[in-house]
Formats: structure tokens, C-alpha cells, sequence
């Protein structure tokens, strides 16, 4: 019985943290709850808890507190966190979100300044890692512009 409680618990308490994600999805608050399911869904977004602390009230608190007490002990199931990342919103919004021009631009600014660093390091372990470096972000720029022209395409 506690069991389903708790589930029943942590589920309401998504679903109120994808309404408010919903309603305000760039405030400070909205920022750190859809931080904190995609966190939790994906390992993508990195959580800061002081910053998280100190952008929720206390309402959104507990929501956080009730979900993240679920995923701890092995009660959140990642549909759940899937479903409620749908009713949120954040599912469309980022299948809708492109790269933009300046984007792009600044991933062939950060690819300039990288060659430029790697023509003139030394080899050593800074050389290999700024190698790696330029390689990713390479690997970033074409994925971006990739993907926003199969979207233009559409």
C-alpha cells in the first residue's frame, strides 16, 4: 500500500512540474525543472542544486523533492519522466528548435579559434586534448547543420 502512495505520489507531483513547465517554460524556476526532468531522463542537462535552490519556491520544492526521492530509491520509470516531458512541452519544443545562423556562426568561430591553438601548442597532453576538442566540435557543427537542413526539407 505505502508502494502505491508513493507512486501515486511522485506521478502527481510530474504532472504539476509539467504544468509549470508548461506555463512558464523560460522563467527561472521553468529553466531548472525542465533542467532537472531532462537531467533525469537523459543525463544531457547538468543540474547546479545551489542554483536550483535558490530559483524554486518552496511549492516547486517539494514537487523536485517528491520526484527525486521516487528516482533514488528505483520508483520513477523513465516513461514516467517521458510522459510528463511530453505534457510539458519540452518534446515539441525541442523537435521544433533549430540551430540558428548565429549558432552556426559561432561553432565556425570556436573551430577557427581551435585550429589556431593547435597549429601552435606544443605536442603534449594540451595539444591532444585541443585536437579531441576541434574534432567534437567539428562533429557538433556538421550534426547542427545536418539536421536543420533535413528539417528545412522538410
Amino acid at each position: 500500500m505505502q508502494t502505491e502512495l508513493t507512486q501515486c505520489r511522485h506521478q502527481v507531483a510530474l504532472a504539476q512540474i509539467a504544468d509549470c513547465i508548461r506555463d512558464s517554460p523560460d522563467t527561472g524556476g521553468g529553466v531548472q525543472l525542465r533542467r532537472f526532468l531532462w537531467s533525469l531522463y537523459n543525463q544531457h542537462h547538468v543540474v547546479n542544486l545551489w542554483t536550483m535552490v535558490s530559483r524554486l519556491d518552496h511549492e516547486r520544492s517539494v514537487l523536485v523533492s517528491e520526484v527525486l526521492s521516487a528516482a533514488l530509491v528505483g520508483n520513477l520509470q523513465e516513461s514516467d519522466i517521458q510522459r510528463a516531458l511530453f505534457a510539458a512541452g519540452e518534446m515539441k519544443r525541442w523537435d521544433e528548435t533549430l540551430p540558428d545562423t548565429e549558432a552556426l556562426r559561432r561553432l565556425e568561430e570556436v573551430e577557427s579559434i581551435l585550429g589556431v591553438l593547435v597549429r601552435s601548442v606544443p605536442p603534449s597532453q594540451a595539444h591532444t586534448d585541443l585536437v579531441s576538442l576541434l574534432g567534437r566540435s567539428e562533429n557538433v557543427h556538421r550534426e547542427l547543420a545536418l539536421e536543420a537542413a533535413k528539417r528545412r526539407l522538410g
